[in-house]
């Protein structure tokens, strides 16, 4: 299939289809009993975030604002940390990453299949990877960000939330990743995640993006555009169509929270660097 002319938005979301596809033929579907099947909650609701809740366990969120979640798709948290020595230093820790080159340009795909382009994403990344005791596993590195490592425990706590408001929505592990953007850099529309109703894909489920932009000012680009159709409620009334969107601009200590699957996003053209974001998954 040659793709060569097409435009970079559409060739990125051709090329990540054909990538979940082939992923999707490897599955094998597990054979349920019929007491299983019985025992299945029949909703038109795909990430189900608010039956049978436990809310004696709220402590960061609501029910009101895991309603909006589930139907609008998407929370702004500003204020996430509200300290302002942790705010600077997570700005300060990501920097001086990049600027010791400890990031790589990202690309798309993986393995054989992995490629780069600038005009469709030009951010530069490094993964965090934390072990099962929520600790950052190469030492030195986690030395170098203590207050991103403070930072990744409060994510880790919204994760423990979910689990903990939300019986059945059992995570089954987060991903996260620092990134970022020069001037120029911009990531075309996408979304993080394809749904499935096979229980047995593994993929994910709640985008976290954490902004650490000092001084940030209209005009200087960069802003989320998040797309507001959310294909995961029956019921969603949050748009009219599916280019309806909103700009979210990425200012310092600002937690955008939305889900995977089902919103599309893209990163607007930076005019001002660096442009920083920490990014956690979860699955």
């Amino acid at each position: 299939m040659d793709l060569t002319n097409l435009p970079p938005h559409l060739k990125f979301q051709i090329l990540g289809l054909l990538n979940n596809n082939n992923s999707n033929n490897k599955q094998e579907t597990p054979t349920k009993g019929s007491e299983e099947i019985a025992n299945e909650k029949v909703s038109d609701v795909k990430i189900d975030l608010t039956s049978n809740i436990k809310e004696e366990n709220f402590k960061l969120f609501s029910k009101e604002s895991l309603e909006q979640l589930e139907k609008q798709g998407y929370l702004i948290i500003d204020n996430f940390l509200n300290n302002n020595e942790i705010i600077d230093s997570i700005y300060n820790e990501s920097y001086t990453q990049f600027k010791e080159n400890k990031l790589i340009e990202a690309g798309m795909n993986k393995g054989n299949e992995k490629w780069k382009d600038k005009s469709i994403r030009g951010d530069y990344i490094k993964w965090i990877h934390r072990g099962s005791n929520s600790r950052v596993e190469d030492e030195e590195f986690s030395k170098s960000i203590p207050n991103i490592n403070l930072l990744l425990d409060r994510l880790d706590s919204i994760r423990n939330e979910f689990d903990s408001v939300i019986p059945h929505f059992k995570s089954v592990k987060t991903q996260t990743q620092l990134a970022v953007y020069l001037k120029g850099g911009r990531y075309v529309k996408h979304r993080d995640s394809f749904y499935s109703s096979d229980s047995s894909t593994l993929s994910r489920r709640i985008t976290m993006i954490y902004y650490g932009n000092k001084d940030w000012k209209q005009g200087d680009g960069g802003e989320l555009r998040l797309y507001k159709e959310n294909n995961n409620h029956p019921n969603n009334s949050n748009c009219n169509n599916s280019n309806e969107f909103i700009d979210i601009a990425p200012i310092s200590d600002r937690l955008l929270v939305f889900l995977s699957p089902f919103l599309e996003h893209e990163v607007l053209s930076c005019n001002f660097e660096p442009r920083i974001a920490i990014t956690t998954w979860i699955y």
